[in-house]
């Protein structure tokens, strides 16, 4: 298991005996692959990978700096590219092998104050796409793309760094990590590659992709201010946590062998 943040992550650590914390940035190609050599080196083959590694921008995209435009891309989108491509050549010499992205339902609705970050999200689901036609006759492909989620994802998006169970910041509404965790575990032994939702309602997002239902979605938008509206409901239920200093989010995502 891997993080950016090395408190958070020895936390995880110590709930979870026998995992191999290794503190990195996803963002750096150099830190990408010694994850991998660190995973092949204690388990001789990188048998499963989940990329969790997500970050966001709650607000509009003039707002956005050079910089925060690519923390995004290079942690949702070319981290997970990356990560394929250096466990792929092993899983292929073999003939099996899983790789699964923690996607959202953002990469199906496009809306303010996360368009930058659901931009990046259907680029991943693009990939996924694209790289399950590739290699389904060996190695499975997998999307699990969730709803909102309790986690603290506004206040990293706002550029904040909370400690673990933060009383200054309250978690978005939604389903459950650990929901998302069972569906990622679910996925993995199903044993065939597919995209799903979590939880499966969501699933019907998708349907905003048709021309009526996407009409119909932009003159709503077009109605009220969703960008600076969407970042003061953030910005609401995070007033007192710890700012970082100049990261938007915390990198966590996951590598290893045997089951996820």
């Amino acid at each position: 298991g891997c993080a950016r943040d090395g408190q958070r992550l020895d936390v995880v650590a110590a709930e979870l005996p026998g995992l191999i914390a290794v503190q990195c940035d996803l963002r750096e190609s150099a830190d990408r692959a010694a994850l991998v050599r660190a995973a092949i080196d204690r388990f001789g083959q990188v048998d499963v990978l989940v990329h969790n590694a997500g970050l966001g921008f709650v607000g509009a995209v003039a707002d956005m700096s050079a910089e925060d435009v690519e923390r995004i891309i290079d942690t949702n989108v070319t981290a997970f590219i990356d990560l394929a491509r250096l466990v792929l050549p092993g899983m292929q010499r073999r003939g099996d092998g899983d790789v699964l992205v923690v996607s959202s339902v953002a990469a199906w609705v496009q809306l303010p104050p996360l368009t930058a970050y659901a931009a990046s999200k259907r680029a991943v689901d693009g990939f996924v796409e694209g790289l399950r036609r590739e290699v389904s006759h060996e190695i499975r492909v997998h999307s699990v793309n969730p709803g909102f989620v309790s986690t603290e994802f506004h206040a990293r998006a706002l550029g904040m760094q909370p400690r673990e169970d933060d009383p200054g910041v309250r978690r978005l509404p939604g389903v459950r990590a650990d929901a998302v965790s069972d569906r990622v575990l679910r996925e993995l032994r199903r044993g065939r590659g597919r995209t799903v939702a979590v939880p499966r309602v969501v699933g019907l997002a998708r349907l905003v992709g048709l021309p009526g239902f996407s009409h119909a979605l932009d003159l709503v938008v077009r109605s009220v201010p969703a960008a600076r509206l969407g970042r003061a409901f953030a910005e609401r239920r995070a007033p007192g946590a710890c700012h970082d200093d100049g990261d938007s989010a915390a990198s966590t995502g996951f590598t290893g062998g045997g089951a996820a």
